[in-house]
């Protein structure tokens, strides 16, 4: 796919800002409308208006605010999520965003992911802000992500923690490599949904717009005014016509950080259980090599592989659970290729399957361990036989896809 969205922040971003201006861009209110219903979060209404904001027409997106709401831990949102009905992409879209919040905020308040606490982002409204944005970027079928200068006010805001100078601790954190422009008022511009967005999608900050042809644009309008600008963000979505760098032809691109332990005095029995506890905190990749040591005692290379923003996380994940008394860490790039999940048919029952492609073509095609695994337990049989039965329906229908589409059906 060589989809593209770019954020131009001229007056900010938020959550709501976001979904208007998908929604303004081509995405159907009815779809976002049915996805929530579908879902069964519990939210109680929302509507998308037409407004103006320093001379210039967009969307206003507004949920229904709940009463007194709880404030929501990490584990309680990503349950939501997790058995929210929605799509395969939207569901994924919903939980890298609100990972990158939990990692954001586990890092200012040094403690562990599972133990974040969200106040104000853990409202019903700013959960449905961060689906329906998946749900948008679901129906887009984009694939790549830009972001031009982040527009800051200096100033304070009211938190649960108490008066807080802007960017707000935890937004900071996940501007980390944005470009950052210092603009009159004393708004909030950037919320911690808002900048979470930014953080889960666009894989380099520090890289510009790519030559786009065009193919659609929105604006999501802001709540309040911004003095000698529009308190606006506009969303530009189009095809990618860089060719050297297109992920239709190399895959996706983006920076990546791997961390690495060095160990030779932990028990072995506990490497699986920091690997999970890696993965829960956001790693993409964890592996263990064997190594000769000082005194030529073996020893084993943990290594992790992470985005950027993760590392601070990870870093003090792996200090704490292992025996290690110290990490390296160096940034590398990945290309990735773009991905699919897709249900097959067996015998032994529906399977998940995930799908690569490399440009228009499917390239390769893995079942789901765990599926195939629950299927077996289920049905009596060998493992073996699920996992084969389910290669073959997976080999079957990858000869019939194709690369999902900017703005159309996969």
């Amino acid at each position: 796919m060589t989809g593209h969205l770019h954020f131009d922040l001229i007056g900010g971003i938020a959550g709501d800002m976001t979904v208007a201006a998908l929604v303004d861009a081509g995405v159907p209110e009815d779809v976002l409308h049915a996805g929530l219903v579908a879902s069964g979060l519990p939210f109680t209404a929302l509507r998308v208006e037409q407004e103006w904001r320093g001379g210039l027409a967009g969307r206003l997106f507004h949920v229904d605010l709940e009463t007194d709401p709880p404030a929501r831990d990490w584990k309680t949102i990503r349950a939501l999520i997790e058995q929210a009905t929605l799509s395969d992409g939207a569901r994924r879209w919903a939980l890298r965003i609100f990972t990158c919040l939990a990692e954001a905020e586990a890092t200012v308040h040094g403690c562990p992911v599972e133990a974040v606490h969200f106040h104000e982002v853990g409202a019903m409204d700013s959960i449905v802000d961060v689906v329906a944005t998946a749900l948008a970027l679901d129906h887009l079928q984009v694939d790549s992500f830009s972001c031009g200068p982040v527009p800051l006010c200096r100033g304070t805001i009211e938190a649960d923690h108490g008066v807080l100078p802007l960017p707000a601790p935890a937004t900071a954190a996940l501007l980390t490599g944005f470009e950052l422009v210092t603009i009159p008022g004393t708004l909030e511009t950037v919320t911690p949904t808002g900048a979470a967005i930014l953080s889960a999608l666009v894989d380099d900050p520090a890289a510009p717009m790519p030559p786009l042809r065009l193919t659609a644009g929105g604006y999501g309008l802001g709540q309040a005014d911004l003095p000698g600008r529009a308190n606006v963000l506009r969303v530009l979505v189009g095809t990618r016509t860089d060719n050297a760098d297109a992920g239709a032809r190399h895959g996706d691109r983006g920076r990546a950080v791997v961390i690495e332990a060095a160990i030779d005095d932990m028990d072995p029995r506990l490497f699986g259980e920091v690997s999970r506890n890696l993965f829960a905190a956001g790693a993409l990749d964890v592996t263990l090599s064997a190594l000769m040591m000082k005194k030529q005692r073996p020893g084993t290379l943990l290594s992790v592989v992470c985005r950027p923003e993760s590392e601070g996380v990870l870093s003090g994940l792996l200090l704490r659970e292992t025996t290690t008394l110290g990490v390296r860490s160096h940034d590398v790039r990945r290309i990735e290729l773009a991905r699919r999940i897709e249900t097959v048919e067996t015998e032994f029952g529906p399977i998940a399957v995930k799908f690569a492609f490399l440009g228009d073509e499917c390239v390769n095609s893995a079942p789901e361990y765990d599926e195939c695994e629950r299927a077996a337990r289920e049905r009596g049989v060998p493992l073996k036989d699920v996992l084969g039965a389910a290669a073959a329906a997976a080999h079957e229908r990858a000869g019939t896809l194709r690369a999902p589409t900017p703005g159309g059906a996969p």
